[in-house]
């Protein structure tokens, strides 16, 4: 982190913004259209990797979900975690598909919902390190990109694995008692486990694995195909889909770890460093470059987020006060089955 600020600071000082400025004014502009496009693709892809895995829970298998309550709230969080940082928009995703499911008249905790999250989260690092590997067998890649997919990859297999030879509740020792800070921490930890193993036997039906990988594949694809586009964009398109993969590495990485609302410098880091250091872009355009990615995936986050906020007919204020209350009462409460 302090390194990357280190070089960030170094670039800030010695390049020439004036050039920045010119490079801002892509040659094809109306091709960040099209990538805008992608990465609202991206989102919609996620949310069927995400309602496949919902879908799965015992809760739900008599009556699944419809495409449009999941991926709402995914828009949304999507538009959390643009504005604000430490991704609150995870559990405000978590706080909406809630509310729908209880007015559908199927109730569903909110520990076994953030399971569902992780699970969808943990699958797509996993079929995208194997995306990137594919890439990288096609095309040149940096050695600490195999070193960070390949070791990303393993940890997230290591989850699956783990949640899928565990037996529940049952493979657990009785938990801990008492009021204090470690034993309630214990018991949500224990709770969201139980979660993630529950969510997780759902893979365990072909039907939905398949569901769920490939969507999280389609979900890349459309990232990559944005980066790509974005490059040709401002006139970089001689890096090519191998310097795309690169980026999408980067970029994946900077953003697993918000530090500033939008993920800021990070974000700028990651997408301009590798231009300059592979395959020699100037500075003033591989930030201009860096500039025009984010605002494609800003634009789908917060004006698409905020017309399914509308959509919702709930505010940024109280979903932000109802974030940082957590989950609340965890017992799902019954409502009035949604009219047709």
């Amino acid at each position: 982190m302090l390194f990357v600020v280190a070089v960030v600071g170094l670039v800030a000082w010695r390049v020439d913004w004036n050039k920045v400025g010119t490079a801002l004014h892509p040659p094809h502009p109306w091709t960040l259209t099209f990538a805008v496009a992608a990465n609202f693709a991206s989102v919609v892809f996620k949310g069927i990797a995400w309602k496949a895995v919902v879908d799965a829970l015992p809760e739900l298998r008599r009556r699944r979900t419809r495409l449009h309550q999941v991926v709402s709230p995914l828009f949304v969080g999507f538009l959390f975690n643009t504005l604000l940082a430490a991704r609150v928009g995870e559990l405000v995703k978590v706080l909406l598909l809630r509310k729908r499911l209880n007015k559908a008249g199927t109730p569903v905790r909110g520990t076994t919902l953030v399971g569902t999250v992780v699970v969808e989260n943990v699958v797509s690092t996993i079929v995208w390190v194997l995306f990137v590997v594919a890439i990288g067998l096609f095309l040149p890649l940096p050695r600490y990109a195999w070193i960070a997919s390949l070791a990303l990859g393993a940890v997230c297999v290591g989850v699956v694995v783990a949640a899928l030879l565990t037996r529940g509740r049952r493979a657990h020792g009785p938990a801990r008692a008492g009021s204090g800070i470690g034993a309630r921490a214990s018991r949500l930890g224990r709770r969201v486990w139980d979660a993630i193993e529950t969510a997780h036997h759902g893979l365990r039906g072909p039907r939905t694995a398949a569901m769920v990988a490939g969507a999280s594949l389609m979900t890349w694809v459309c990232q990559v195909g944005g980066i790509w586009l974005t490059l040709r964009a401002f006139g970089l398109g001689h890096v090519g889909w191998g310097g795309a993969g690169l980026l999408l590495v980067t970029v994946t990485l900077a953003q697993a770890f918000p530090v500033l609302p939008g993920n800021l410098v990070m974000f700028q880091a990651a997408a301009t460093l590798p231009l300059t250091t592979s395959y020699g872009v100037g500075a003033a355009d591989a930030i201009a470059f860096s500039i025009g990615l984010q605002f494609t995936e800003v634009v789908v986050g917060v004006a698409f987020g905020f017309l399914f906020l509308l959509f919702e007919g709930a505010s940024f204020g109280d979903l932000r006060r109802e974030a940082s209350g957590g989950l609340g009462a965890d017992a799902p409460a019954t409502a009035p089955a949604e009219p047709a």
